[in-house]
């Protein structure tokens, strides 16, 4: 019910309407001025009809609110929800997400026009990567769910929608065993930046994301316990470069530092105090262990141009920054290492993530672990 109170001669008339996403209320309210002659009594009386009407009119916010155009409740959802829960580069790739390939289908559409046949149709129209569509998806999802909560609309649509199925044939993204010794000796002997090639093993010898790799800085390195701590990525917000909280909760973990990989980073120490000293007070980021040049965050896209540039030409030319995670990944599983450990090495948030992904290397696993009986029962 609306609450009405008096002040000299109006009335401030305001409605409960909901709460936010903290759980503050919302309320709406206005002001009424009784007509001059008028008694007391008559202008209260006059007062609570017209409270009455502007409730009504409050209650009604949400049906009439679902004449809004799609984009409309979109620009609320960025505005006033994304930017307070997610993190600020997760709103740059929706944003640039929503812009390219939903806001051009669904913008102009009112809300109410839109429900699930329809999402389907859309979903199933687009010409990308099903797990693309996917991510397409999430955004509208949110959206809409976002918007019914907040009582813009009566329910979300997103609701049995069809979505694109995912490629069944998944190749194995690990080199072979062979043909990553190979990589390893062309990596050895071809001239190159030797920062590069520190960027890329320490990539191999971790099994880190990229980000997490370029976000390490020397505070996050352990050289007396020989460990290594996953606590921050390297995230390029629209060209803008920020260190920021990994990928997930279990994405912030610990890394064993074996010999070979200390001895990488040590290298890396000296290559950076020398730079360091040549840079003076030039060098922005004496803290990070990558850094470019001139003392900036390592950019993760000049680090891949260098990898193209690198294999062009070999039989590497396919290789990813991201295909030498799946290395290190299948190494380990392919030595016996519990999918548990490797699923936390990894830092995915859960072992069936883990599984599914290297679904075929455990297949391989499994047969291997049949033969090893065999062996041991034989005579």
């Amino acid at each position: 019910m609306a609450s009405i109170t008096k002040r000299g001669n109006t009335y401030r008339i305001r409605v409960f309407v909901g709460t936010d996403m903290t759980g503050k209320k919302l309320m709406k309210s206005t002001t009424f001025t009784p007509p001059d002659g008028v008694t007391p009594r008559k202008a209260e009386k006059l007062a609570q009809e017209y409270a009455l009407e502007f409730e009504r009119h409050c209650k009604g916010y949400a049906v009439l609110n679902e004449n809004m155009r799609f984009s409309e409740l979109a620009e609320w959802y960025f505005s006033n929800y994304a930017l307070q829960e997610l993190k600020e580069s997760t709103v740059y790739t929706y944003k640039g997400q929503y812009k390219k390939h939903i806001e051009p289908i669904l913008g102009n559409v009112k809300v109410k026009d839109i429900n699930a046949p329809r999402l389907t149709q859309i979903m199933q129209s687009y010409d990308l990567n099903p797990s693309t569509v996917r991510k397409l998806y999430v955004i509208v999802q949110s959206i809409f769910r976002r918007g019914a909560e907040q009582g813009f609309i009566r329910d979300t649509p997103c609701r049995n929608v069809v979505l694109p199925k995912r490629k069944k044939s998944r190749k194995n993204k690990a080199l072979e065993e062979d043909k990553l010794r190979r990589f390893m000796n062309y990596l050895e002997s071809k001239p190159w930046d030797e920062d590069f090639k520190r960027i890329i093993k320490t990539l191999l010898y971790t099994g880190m994301r990229s980000g997490e790799c370029l976000g390490l800085s020397w505070n996050d390195v352990d050289f007396e316990n020989n460990l290594i701590f996953i606590n921050h990525t390297l995230t390029d917000i629209g060209g803008r470069h920020e260190l920021t909280e990994p990928k997930t909760e279990s994405s912030i973990r610990v890394i064993g530092m074996g010999q070979e990989l200390k001895n990488i980073l040590i290298a890396q120490k000296d290559y950076v105090e020398k730079l360091k000293l040549a840079l003076g007070d030039n060098f922005a980021h004496p803290e990070m262990v990558f850094v470019s040049a001139l003392g900036n965050y390592r950019d993760r896209n000049s680090v891949y141009h260098s990898l193209k540039r690198f294999t062009k030409g070999t039989e590497f030319e396919s290789m990813t920054l991201h295909q030498l995670r799946h290395c290190n990944a299948t190494m380990l599983l392919n030595s016996g290492i519990d999918l548990k450990i490797v699923s936390e090495h990894l830092g995915h948030c859960d072992v069936s993530v883990t599984a599914d992904i290297y679904a075929d290397v455990l297949l391989r696993t499994k047969a291997k672990t049949a033969e090893q009986i065999e062996l041991c029962l034989a005579d």
